[in-house]
């Protein structure tokens, strides 16, 4: 009996307890949840695309006397450089290369040459006479000019498509004014634009009068055989290129002025011009060839004392032009 009274008294005593105890949590609850909803969590994924999204612009320096904006954007940071600015960064690895003789340079002739004063300031086989590859262009130019009327219409056909290359982006059936064929054949090195020129005028003659004009010039071991530079048999020396330039420099410099230049738009055709010089302020124009035969070439004006002089940087059989065209550059102070 008396352990039936425990059972029956403790059984409710529990019952009791936990009765009041839902009772009191019913009755705070309400209150709870109202604190809680008072409370501010900050929203971290809005929090973190505030600062990812976040930017900031910053002159650093990278060396005395050569500086780049870097951007801060998020988590990355980016560093870049105006034309000006990449054209410090050029001079400054130009300077820091070693005082060494040029015999680093690669090209198996080259020649610095004053064009104003005809002072050599280098040379290696410059009477060599070797593959120029697209430096043939520029003659091409400069006979295109005096032969075929700058209002002249040429129509890209099937015989011209047929040249190798086609960095112009050339279709058959197009039709160019001959002024406007001049920025690809010397921007984008188009060989379809020399043949145009040659087989508009009458291609034999065209490449008779190429080398009518070298001969005219002096500039007697250069020979061409073909409008473009394809052929190996087109040939010169460097300083018969020196020759070549300063008559353009003299009587034509409109040359120049294109070769210069970064892009040209004609209708649907939009022409890059790939030259690493043509941000440095002293570049004053130039051209640039490849081929198996010829290796890399390139033929160049530079100015030097405040454009008061100008040189003409040659050089042939190059295996690394720009490269050597630095190295040449940096003896010329």
């Amino acid at each position: 009996m008396k352990s039936f009274f425990y059972i029956v008294f403790g059984g409710l005593a529990t019952l009791g307890i936990g009765v009041g105890f839902a009772h009191g949590v019913s009755m705070a609850w309400p209150v709870v949840t109202q604190a809680a909803s008072s409370v501010k969590v900050p929203n971290l994924a809005a929090t973190f695309s505030k600062y990812a999204n976040f930017s900031i612009s910053l002159p650093i320096s990278l060396s005395p006397g050569i500086t780049a904006s870097t951007t801060i954007s998020g988590l990355k940071r980016m560093i870049r450089y105006t034309a000006s600015e990449e054209e410090d960064l050029i001079s400054a690895a130009t300077l820091s290369l070693p005082d060494a003789s040029p015999v680093n340079v690669t090209a198996g002739a080259y020649i610095v040459k004053s064009i104003n004063s005809g002072i050599v300031s280098l040379e290696h086989n410059s009477n060599t006479v070797m593959p120029i590859a697209s430096l043939s262009k520029l003659v091409t130019a400069i006979v295109a000019r005096q032969k075929v009327s700058p209002s002249a219409r040429i129509t890209m056909n099937q015989r011209i498509m047929a040249t190798y290359g086609n960095t112009a982006q050339f279709k058959v059936g197009e039709t160019f004014v001959a002024s406007d064929l001049y920025y690809p054949l010397l921007m984008v090195s188009s060989n379809d634009a020399a043949e145009a020129f040659a087989q508009f005028y009458g291609r034999a003659k065209f490449i008779q009068a190429m080398n009518d004009f070298v001969q005219s010039i002096g500039a007697y071991r250069t020979s061409f055989e073909d409008p473009s530079g394809l052929s190996p048999r087109n040939v010169s020396t460097a300083n018969d290129l020196v020759i070549i330039m300063k008559w353009i420099e003299k009587n034509d410099p409109g040359i120049m002025d294109i070769t210069k230049m970064k892009t040209k738009t004609v209708r649907s055709h939009t022409w890059v011009n790939p030259t690493h010089f043509l941000n440095w302020s002293n570049y004053a124009g130039g051209k640039n060839g490849y081929t198996p035969e010829a290796d890399r070439t390139g033929a160049a004006l530079f100015s030097m004392d405040h454009d008061t002089d100008k040189y003409a940087v040659i050089v042939l059989g190059s295996a690394a032009r720009d490269a050597d065209v630095v190295k040449l550059l940096s003896k010329v102070k």
